[in-house]
């Protein structure tokens, strides 16, 4: 027996003689893709209804007037392309605009702002003569009351750096006698904040009439005045709860006489500790949500001045978000809804007042943050409910005023020419705040130290306020007020009255929605290139169906080949056997 392997043409060598003919004689038959895509190329250029193709193919014209055609053609392209690309880059730069909705909104739906006021003197004489009595009773060496008033001038440090250069040492030797002769019975370590606040003059002597809508009301109650922390301390705040977020059109507080009137105690008589060179008081306009901080932004800080009868104009503006942005990013739209940022609660704090959500408040949390970073403490003027973990928190004390200073004021550096203290060049990170960071030349110093929160996005539902202050001699309030039988009024003159009020009956009103939607997008799209091209619906049908079409024979071409290929290996397979 011979066995061959199957390596013949010849016709009775294939097993289906009369199908390979057929099959080998329609190959020879069919066109390659190749020559065929390009006839039909050629065809789709002289039919296209676009401008000017047809040129490229024309048989009337030259090789040179051809060139000149495609040169043109070329030229279109690339200037189309560019223009595109500057335009989409325009879109995607200004997505949202901002644009008044109603210029006549009314006042009584517009939040009214919460109003803290705060004596410029931050130590009450009577409270720390008080407290020096108890220190110098505590203390195991015998010291007369004089040198613990002397001592306790050093807390005015923590409320601001007042410029004066002291020695730390003194804050420090101090601090430790209060550790340990300064402290309740209850207390693990000296409790700075309440301290401060038993120090700090009292609201009931500051505060001495209330008026709103003008009806008098009790001055401190929850829907009045309550005592709160600010930047500056323990002050009195009006409408710490938002209750007077919902109001109807009688109770707009849209005029001096309607808004809020307050008489003041302007007296200097319990002056200990004066913070600022002033001989009024302060006035901090907020959101009733946010924390009083001005370095948080959003908040308005006047100084009305003593014996004064002070007229704060309020002007609001809402700014509103579209719900159609829900759908992007809040750092696409750059700003948080309600429900999308909340801030942690702690459960020993449930019961106290909390802080929503607001952009100076996710400041402030950023700006505790670092302190506690870098200093190992809270200064008692923050609130706790923006702290993020309550666990191992101690108060800053005067051992932490130089740390606190450091990152707080500037000074210059050098030794001081009463001691041997050298002072340091300090930086002001906690003053400043970023939260994007753009390289600028000559401000490098400046990013690096400033304090960083890339995470805080403003509120896409906000209120901002702007104030206008005017003020008037005192003589002409008092000259309305009753005289008693014995000739007297209720107030001696040393009284200062403050009103607050919105300056208008109407706000603005602003809403931010998609500067350019799909159909404008399409549009201008559209409009550029027919301009260069001369582009239509219909050149997009007939790019498509000729795209289409050759994917589709590509496709079924590799399917052929395929099925040719399997049954060619099947042909192989199967060996001649030639039998004698």
């Amino acid at each position: 027996m011979v066995k061959l392997a199957a390596t013949s043409n010849a016709i009775w060598w294939i097993k289906n003689p009369k199908a390979a003919a057929e099959m080998k004689s329609k190959g020879q038959r069919k066109k390659s893709l190749g020559s065929a895509f390009c006839l039909d190329m050629a065809d789709l250029v002289r039919n296209i209804s676009l401008q000017g193709y047809n040129k490229l193919l024309s048989p009337d014209l030259t090789l040179g007037q051809r060139l000149i055609w495609l040169l043109v053609h070329m030229a279109t392209t690339v200037s189309l392309i560019v223009v595109l690309s500057l335009t989409w880059e325009q879109f995607v730069a200004q997505s949202f605009v901002t644009n008044l909705k109603d210029p006549l909104y009314p006042v009584e739906d517009v939040p009214f702002p919460a109003v803290s006021i705060c004596p410029n003197n931050r130590i009450s004489r009577q409270a720390v003569i008080r407290y020096a009595e108890e220190l110098r009773l505590n203390s195991p060496v015998i010291r007369p009351v004089e040198y613990f008033l002397e001592r306790l001038s050093f807390f005015r440090e923590m409320y601001t750096h007042v410029g004066v250069v002291v020695d730390t040492d003194d804050f420090i030797t101090f601090q430790t006698f209060l550790d340990v002769f300064g402290t309740w019975n209850n207390e693990t370590f000296f409790d700075t904040r309440r301290i401060m606040k038993m120090l700090a003059p009292r609201c009931e002597e500051f505060v001495l009439k209330c008026t709103v809508a003008n009806v008098e009301v009790p001055c401190f109650s929850k829907d009045a005045f309550q005592d709160s922390l600010t930047m500056y301390g323990p002050c009195c705040t009006f409408n710490l709860g938002n209750k007077l977020k919902k109001r109807h059109y009688k109770n707009r507080l849209a005029s001096s006489e309607l808004g809020l009137k307050v008489v003041l105690n302007d007296s200097h008589a319990d002056y200990f500790a004066p913070i600022l060179n002033t001989n009024g008081y302060i006035v901090l306009i907020h959101n009733a949500e946010n924390y009083a901080s001005v370095s948080s932004s959003n908040v308005l800080e006047m100084f009305p001045g003593q014996g004064e009868d002070s007229y704060l104009s309020i002007y609001a503006r809402v700014v509103d978000t579209d719900d159609s942005l829900k759908s992007f990013s809040p750092f696409s739209r750059r700003c948080y809804f309600e429900n999308e940022a909340q801030n942690p609660v702690h459960e020993q704090l449930v019961k106290t007042y909390s802080y929503s959500y607001t952009f100076p408040n996710c400041i402030t949390r950023c700006r505790i943050r670092s302190i506690m970073a870098l200093c190992r403490c809270l200064p008692f003027q923050l609130p706790l409910q923006l702290v993020e973990n309550l666990d191992g928190v101690v108060f800053c004390t005067l051992g932490h005023v130089a740390c606190l200073n450091q990152y707080m004021c500037k000074q210059i550096s050098g030794l001081h020419p009463t001691s041997s203290t050298t002072i340091v060049p300090f930086s002001v990170k906690w003053r400043n705040v970023l939260t994007e960071r753009h390289l600028i030349v000559g401000l490098e110093r400046e990013i690096e130290e400033a304090l960083y929160c890339p995470q805080c996005l403003p509120s896409c539902r906000d209120v901002q306020y702007g104030v206008s202050m005017s003020a008037l001699p005192i003589d002409n309030y008092l000259a309305t007020l009753k005289l008693d039988e014995n000739n007297q009024t209720e107030f001696s003159t040393d009284i200062s009255v403050l009103r607050v009020y919105f300056g208008e009956p109407t706000a603005q009103y602003y809403i931010r929605l998609l500067n350019n939607t799909w159909f404008e997008v399409f549009s201008t799209i559209g409009n550029i290139m027919s301009i260069f091209v001369g582009f239509s619906m219909v050149a997009i049908f007939e790019i498509l169906f000729f795209l289409t079409k050759y994917i589709y024979e590509g496709c079924n071409r590799i399917v052929q080949q395929n099925i040719m290929d399997r049954k060619a290996q099947e042909l192989e397979a199967k060996q001649l056997y030639i039998c004698p």
